[in-house]
């Protein structure tokens, strides 16, 4: 896997992360996402995004694995 795709691919997880934050922050809190992201907390925060980073780096490993078992021996 080139680096460019690990890059794109951080960006789309990244990106589900923070988009799913915004958009449930109104429904569990009933506030707007800034406010929402405030009564989250600084802990489940960077929890979420310890989170986010993890399923990165699983996606990028099996993308990885996947393409080196595609090699010919």
């Amino acid at each position: 896997m080139n680096v460019l795709a690990a890059l794109r691919l951080l960006l789309d997880v990244m990106g589900a992360l923070f988009l799913g934050m915004i958009t449930i922050a109104p429904i569990v809190f009933g506030v707007f996402p800034y406010e929402g992201m405030m009564r989250l907390g600084t802990l489940p925060f960077y929890g979420l995004l310890g989170v986010a980073i993890v399923c990165w780096l699983w996606f990028v490993a099996r993308a990885a694995g996947a393409r080196s078992s595609d090699l010919p021996d």
